[in-house]
C-alpha cells in the first residue's frame, strides 16, 4: 500500500478535532439522465458527484465496460449485470463509456457506446463513494471496525495511521490466491477481514473502504508489475 496522506479539515461537535462518525455515501441510479439500448443502460444522473452507474441487461457471460476521460486514460471493468458504480477519475470534462460483449476468445463487439460531459462539483466524490472496486455499505463489518479503530482520532492522519496499522498487522498475503485468482476478480472486504488473508487488491479495497467511510478521500489504483498477476492495488489519500 502506497499511502500519501494530505489531511483536510473536518468540523466536529465533539472534543476531537474531527467528526469520527462513519459517513457511508450511497450512489443512486435516479434515472434523470440515462443513455442506453436493450443491452446496456448508463445512468449519468449524478456525474456532479463524480460517478456513473451502468446496468448490463443482456445475457452474455463476458462483458466489459471501458471509461475514457478527457485525460485519455481508459479504465476497463468487467460487468456482472444489475447496476454497478464507476468513478469519473479524470475530473470534469468529456467522457466516453462503452459496453462490449465477448464474441470469441479476446474479441469483443460493441453493445452500446455513449459520450457525455461531466461537471463535477463534489471534487472528492470519486474517492468517497463506494464503487465496484471499493464496495462497502453502512452494514459492512469493516466499516464498524473502522469506526471503532478511529473513535479517538483527533486528525485525519491519526485515523489513517490507525487503519494502516490494523490492515498491515492483521491481514496476511495469500500467495495461493494470488496464483489462482481469475480475471474480473472483485474484493469482498468483509471476507478479507473474516479470513485475515488477501492479495494486494484486497488490501487496497479494504483500506480505501474504511477510509472513505471516515470521510477521508482515498483513490484505489490498479496496475501490473512485469509478469505479476493479478492486478496490484495501491491506495492514495487525497
Amino acid at each position: 500500500l502506497d499511502d500519501e496522506p494530505v489531511a483536510f479539515a473536518e468540523s466536529s461537535a465533539s472534543s476531537s478535532a474531527r467528526d469520527n462518525t462513519p459517513a457511508c455515501l450511497v450512489p443512486v441510479a435516479s434515472g434523470k439522465t440515462t443513455y442506453g439500448n436493450s443491452l446496456a443502460l448508463i445512468d449519468a444522473s449524478n456525474t456532479s458527484e463524480g460517478y456513473i452507474m451502468v446496468n448490463y441487461k443482456g445475457s452474455n457471460p463476458k462483458v466489459k465496460l471501458q471509461i475514457t476521460g478527457s485525460d485519455g486514460v481508459t479504465y476497463t471493468y468487467s460487468l456482472h449485470g444489475g447496476y454497478e458504480t464507476f468513478p469519473l477519475s479524470a475530473g470534469s470534462g468529456s467522457y466516453k463509456a462503452a459496453v462490449y460483449e465477448n464474441v470469441t476468445g479476446n474479441q469483443y463487439s460493441t453493445a452500446f457506446s455513449q459520450t457525455f460531459t461531466a461537471q463535477i462539483t463534489n471534487t472528492f466524490g470519486p474517492y468517497l463513494y463506494p464503487n465496484q472496486y471499493v464496495n462497502f455499505t453502512s452494514d459492512s463489518k469493516a466499516i464498524s471496525l473502522a469506526a471503532s479503530l478511529t473513535k479517538d482520532a483527533a486528525e485525519d492522519l491519526d485515523a489513517l495511521d490507525a487503519i494502516y496499522q490494523y490492515v498491515t498487522t492483521h491481514i496476511t498475503y495469500d500467495s495461493d490466491k494470488a496464483a489462482t485468482v481469475g480475471t474480473g476478480y472483485l474484493p469482498d472486504i468483509d471476507e478479507t477481514l473474516r479470513t485475515g488473508k488477501g492479495i494486494c487488491f484486497d488490501y487496497a479495497a479494504l483500506t480505501a473502504s474504511m477510509l472513505r467511510s471516515l470521510s477521508i478521500p482515498a483513490r484505489l489504483d490498479i496496475g501490473y508489475s512485469g509478469d505479476v498477476r493479478p492486478a496490484l492495488g495501491a491506495v492514495q489519500v487525497a
